[in-house]
């Protein structure tokens, strides 16, 4: 395996452009620190006072989004001052908006985690509702899936049942632990409720997402992120010769 370059030709070099920078390229955090050092390109240097007030209006002016702006804001502060787990800030949460029947759409792979949160949400007097990704056994197969995708499990993930159900039981709001990238996606557009991530899972990570973006400035495994892998980039960014040329290698046992 290539863990640093991913034999990548003639991409590893490539020149990242950014037509606009925005927050997530600024160094200094101005806006959260307040201490006024912005970039050229920071939005809050560029936010005048009408634009304030009209942000103000549309969060006051609406009980309900002014309801959910200030239990949020209660309950992060209370994370912080008692040092909350995420489990008893999303309770927290569920408290201060007067939630009590709770949604749970779980991968069959956190079943266990998803009982004992269940149980821990019962034993504060919630009613739960929850719903595996394999409810309704359907079959890749029968789906029209890829052949590979029955390499693990022959059973389809069902993101659409569970919401359905969830929906159908008019939960004051679901939580999501486990589902995999695209299925959650599919959940919360979807969903009639609002929703909250408990449980983010990581394949490799044991479901510690963050691990692997830490571990990417190392020289670890992981700092293979850092260069380009064509079956990971952006549709068009890498042109097909180069990942003709990535894939022969692969072939050969090297890189992925």
């Amino acid at each position: 395996m290539c863990a640093v370059n991913r034999c990548t030709p003639s991409i590893g070099s490539k020149k990242i452009e950014v037509p606009q920078r925005t927050c997530v390229d600024c160094k200094t955090l101005g806006c959260a620190h307040n201490n006024g050092r912005y970039p050229s390109f920071c939005l809050t240097a560029q936010t005048d006072s009408d634009d304030v007030a009209d942000l103000r209006s549309s969060y006051e002016d609406d009980a309900q989004t002014y309801a959910f702006m200030k239990a949020a804001a209660v309950t992060t502060s209370r994370g912080f001052s008692e040092q909350l787990c995420r489990v008893e800030e999303t309770m927290d949460y569920f408290h201060r908006m007067g939630y009590r029947k709770i949604g749970i759409a779980f991968c069959a792979g956190v079943a266990e985690e998803a009982r004992i949160f269940a149980k821990i949400l019962r034993i504060h007097g919630y009613e739960v509702v929850g719903y595996a990704c394999k409810v309704g056994a359907l079959s890749n197969a029968d789906m029209g899936l890829e052949e590979s995708c029955c390499n693990f499990g022959s059973v389809a993930c069902n993101p659409l049942m569970q919401v359905q159900r969830l929906n159908e039981a008019k939960t004051h709001m679901n939580v999501v632990m486990g589902l995999c990238v695209g299925h959650d996606s599919y959940f919360y557009k979807l969903s009639d409720a609002p929703c909250t991530t408990l449980l983010a899972k990581d394949k490799a990570m044991v479901n510690n997402t963050g691990a692997a973006l830490y571990a990417s400035q190392t020289s670890s495994l992981w700092s293979r992120m850092m260069t380009c892998d064509p079956t990971l980039a952006a549709p068009g960014f890498v042109d097909e010769e180069a990942l003709a040329a990535w894939e022969a290698k692969k072939a050969q046992g090297c890189c992925g």
